[in-house]
């Protein structure tokens, strides 16, 4: 049975890892509505399992997404745009976890918002914006080296859809837990189909053969007459 290669194993653990956590702490949090709620408000200040929430479910995700930053920078040695992708992609895993240390205040709507309430809302919505643009330019930088992720038209229009949903997360009053969650799966997806194109990449670096040692050259003939 193949291994499924960490460049695409880390990514979907984190997306696996926020899902499930939001899921089940959503079962522990009365009449919670997956649609209309932040996540965030599964860990906001005055929450019966906020604290665990956020460094059990948001802050562990983000732990698998470093992993692969760290992991797939490698790959980008001397391509400067995917590198510098790879960056923003950092920044964007750090800002969640900030967010997640500075949680919200309860329901993630106050009047007068706390110091920590407009922390997590600038960390979070700042992540959002630093994920899409590291993205597009990890994937930017692979069209050029010819290992595309996706075209650049592709990512385009995905960061289209990426600023739409964020706009939605923040301005929706009824579907703002549903906005971000298609934006998180946006995200996710995006950075597993990133991972496919590097682990494949490296398939074919392992499976080709080295033609210095396997070709043993041109036949000599002899010019000797018998």
């Amino acid at each position: 049975m193949a291994k499924l290669n960490p460049l695409i194993l880390l990514p979907l653990l984190s997306f696996l890892w926020l899902a499930s956590g939001v899921v089940l702490a959503g079962r522990y949090y009365p009449g919670y509505d997956h649609l209309g709620q932040f996540m965030s408000e599964l860990g906001a200040s005055g929450t019966t399992h906020g604290a665990w929430v956020n460094l059990l479910v948001f802050a562990g995700a983000e732990v698998w997404v470093l992993l692969f930053v760290a992991l797939a920078g490698r790959n980008f040695i001397g391509n400067g745009v995917a590198l510098a992708g790879l960056l923003l992609l950092a920044v964007y895993a750090f800002l969640l976890l900030i967010a997640a240390f500075f949680p919200c205040d309860f329901e993630c709507r106050p009047v007068e918002p706390t110091r920590s309430h407009l922390i997590h809302v600038s960390a979070g919505m700042s992540a959002y914006a630093a994920g899409l643009c590291g993205l597009f330019l990890i994937s930017t930088g692979l069209r050029r080296d010819g290992r595309g992720a996706v075209s650049d038209r592709t990512a385009g229009l995905l960061v289209l859809a990426g600023a739409g949903l964020l706009a939605g997360t923040v301005l929706s009053q009824g579907y703002a837990g549903l906005f971000q969650r298609v934006l998180e799966g946006l995200l996710y997806l995006w950075m597993i189909r990133i991972g496919v194109a590097l682990s494949r990449q490296a398939a074919q670096v392992d499976v080709t053969p080295d033609k210095r040692s396997a070709d043993p050259g041109p036949t000599r003939r002899s010019t000797r007459q018998i």
